[in-house]
């Protein structure tokens, strides 16, 4: 930074900085860290970080961030985004547990436009300094990560009877926000440091025995490597096969129960899941339509009024609660996230196709997509994605002319007359 520049900054401008930089820290390194000895730990920071970071932005007087704010919400993706949410508040007529599917959709609702406002008021330059809080927050987690699996105490490989492990929750923070830490160690060409960090990753979930983990960690960092050529065309593919997959869901019980029965298999409890999945589809087929109401599917395993061995899928789920009207919705925004994947630089754009297939294949395979934890985790990594696009002209460097205009420039700049007021004017 010029000596000038820094002489024109105010205090104003230096507080903005500093809140911004601290909301950054609470959320892409105290938040991960944090969450492997404390289970509540993300309830607290993600608010105070995200509080911090819009403070500071307001602070520096930010002119972008309602323009930003209202396209984005009148942009396809942001008006998907808008219906799902009045659909979802809609079907709290519906819902059998009105009292608490309506504290939980508040939550929600209330976190994610929290979230929003930040990404819009955020500075449109990130710092290279905090743009490298993303990595060392995930390299300093997984390490206490792998120590305390080693060491292996209770409080931290035991779960509840309804809810996971402290080491499986932070494998899972780890997963989902090690893409934003990959880009941006790409951003800057520290390839050797992200290929270290990539493994670190995936030793938490091979110390864990975690399948799902690891086909998370597997299916992000294929996509990754094929988005490296060519992003745009695989982000289509992407889209339109996890669209797919959310609209064709309810038959998936349906072949799978008729190829166990010809083959005679006997159940396990996957298999005894997808025959719940199967029996609720043909015993409740018309509640396809309108769903069940806004977290039912959850509450109603927690508190036994459906099996224990219940689906716990993103497609199970939204479709018993959303039914074919949240779906196709939910569907159509899959479809937008990967197209604006895509379009966005090709700096970044595989470690954002990456981050989207790893968080698409753990709420498929198994996590409890309507927790709040995992809700709130999707919104810090938006953040993270967030200051990772916006460091990107860190590393856009201008390009030097070839040698022989260079030497034509110095012998113009020789002979030119100095600017008015003498050489102290140029400053």
């Amino acid at each position: 930074m010029s000596v000038a520049s820094r002489q024109t900054e105010t205090p104003a401008a230096d507080a903005a900085k500093l809140l911004i930089r601290l909301g950054l820290a609470i959320l892409m390194v105290a938040l991960p860290c944090a969450g492997v000895a404390l289970r509540g730990a993300i309830y607290v920071l993600m608010p105070i970080g995200a509080v911090l970071i819009l403070l500071g932005a307001l602070v520096g007087e930010p002119e972008h961030g309602p323009r930003h704010l209202r396209t984005a919400l009148l942009s396809p993706a942001g008006m998907t985004a808008l219906f799902l949410t009045f659909w979802a508040g809609l079907s709290l007529l519906w819902t059998p547990f009105l009292a608490q599917a309506g504290q939980r959709f508040a939550q929600i609702v209330g976190t994610t436009f929290l979230v929003a406002l930040v990404a819009a008021y955020l500075p449109t330059r990130t710092k290279a300094f905090d743009l490298y809080l993303l990595p060392v927050g995930a390299a300093l987690s997984a390490i206490a990560m792998l120590a305390l699996a080693w060491r292996g105490p209770d409080w931290f490989l035991g779960a509840s009877e309804f809810d996971e492990s402290l080491f499986q929750r932070s494998m899972i923070t780890l997963i989902v926000l090690v893409w934003p830490a990959l880009g941006a160690l790409a951003l800057r060409e520290h390839w050797i440091l992200a290929a270290g960090l990539a493994l670190l990753a995936a030793a938490v979930a091979l110390a864990g025995f975690a399948q799902i983990g690891l086909a998370a960690m597997g299916a992000a960092a294929f996509t990754f490597a094929l988005a490296m050529p060519q992003a745009g065309r695989l982000a289509r593919r992407l889209g339109f096969f996890f669209a797919g997959l959310v609209l064709l869901a309810p038959a998936l019980p349906l072949i799978y129960g008729a190829i166990l029965s010809l083959t005679r298999h006997e159940a396990g409890p996957a298999s005894q899941s997808m025959l719940i999945w199967r029996d609720l589809v043909i015993s409740e087929w018309p509640r396809l339509i309108t769903g069940h109401g806004f977290d039912t599917a959850d509450r109603g395993v927690n508190l036994g009024y459906l099996p224990e061995l219940t689906p716990r899928s993103l497609l199970f789920v939204i479709w018993y609660d959303l039914g074919v009207i949240g779906a196709a919705a939910f569907a159509f925004l899959t479809v937008r996230l990967f197209l604006l994947a895509s379009r966005i630089p090709a700096a970044v754009a595989p470690a954002a196709l990456a981050g989207i297939v790893a968080i698409l294949t753990l709420s498929i395979f198994g996590v409890a997509t309507a927790q709040i934890w995992w809700v709130t985790l999707i919104d810090c990594a938006v953040i993270a994605f967030v200051v990772l696009i916006k460091g990107i002209y860190r590393t856009q460097r201008p390009a030097a002319p070839p040698i022989g205009e260079a030497f034509d420039i110095e012998e113009e700049e020789a002979g030119a007359s100095p600017p008015p007021g003498g050489a102290g004017a140029a400053f």
